[in-house]
């Protein structure tokens, strides 16, 4: 995690909001404690001078806000477990960080992180360990919190991803695998199983039901 040591706390939602940028800074620091994670991907990918900001406490405008639906500390200490590189676009710098927010129960949180004309932009993904890559969650999240609104028993039009875990993982490259994610609908959590099959065609179908018992 660029920078962040501690995390701010808000009652009453679920997941991530807003971002964080962080400026260009001439200064190399060594890597903090919390950082576990090992540079050489990134180094390999990058460059060294990319992987020295990565690991290093550069923030200056923390905005971002663990709200976790357990209960936590106000400002929870977390460990950032890996960093690597996310290719898009051929000339983009991005990377994904996860990491272990220690809270009542260890809660798995990822965030990923884009270098543009000096800056770097945390943007939050999924919770969780699910696999896949940024813009399939986008689908899986939107499938998965309509199936939930869809099931629930009260008059709820509010979902949020609360929690993801691969159940199944993929026997090979281009195998379908299996995931389960946590939603919370209004506060009732249901549970989700998403199939995700990549396509010969190109792409990856998503697959979302209730939960088997």
């Amino acid at each position: 995690m660029i920078g962040l040591c501690r995390i701010g706390f808000a009652v009453g939602r679920i997941g991530f909001v807003a971002g964080c940028v962080l400026a260009a800074s001439g200064a190399t620091l060594a890597a903090p404690a919390y950082i576990k994670a090992a540079p050489a991907e990134l180094s390999g990918a990058y460059g060294e001078d990319v992987a020295k900001r990565a690991f290093s406490d550069e923030l200056i405008n923390e905005s971002v806000k663990l709200v976790p639906e357990g209960q936590c500390p106000e400002e929870p200490e977390f460990t950032l477990t890996d960093a690597y590189p996310y290719q898009g676009e051929p000339t983009s710098v991005i990377w994904i960080e996860r990491y272990v927010v220690n809270c009542e129960q260890p809660l798995r949180r990822a965030m990923l992180m884009l270098l543009k004309e000096g800056n770097i932009t945390a943007v939050p993904m999924a919770p969780g360990s699910t696999i896949a890559d940024p813009n399939l969650q986008i689908d899986a999240a939107n499938f998965a919190k309509t199936a939930a609104l869809t099931q629930s028993e009260n008059d709820c039009a509010e979902a949020s991803i609360v929690d993801t875990a691969l159940v199944a993982k993929p026997e090979q490259t281009g195998a379908p695998w299996k995931e389960q994610w946590s939603v919370s609908t209004c506060g009732a959590m249901q549970l989700m199983d998403v199939l995700f099959t990549p396509s010969p065609e190109g792409g990856t179908n998503v697959a979302v039901t209730a939960a088997s018992d």
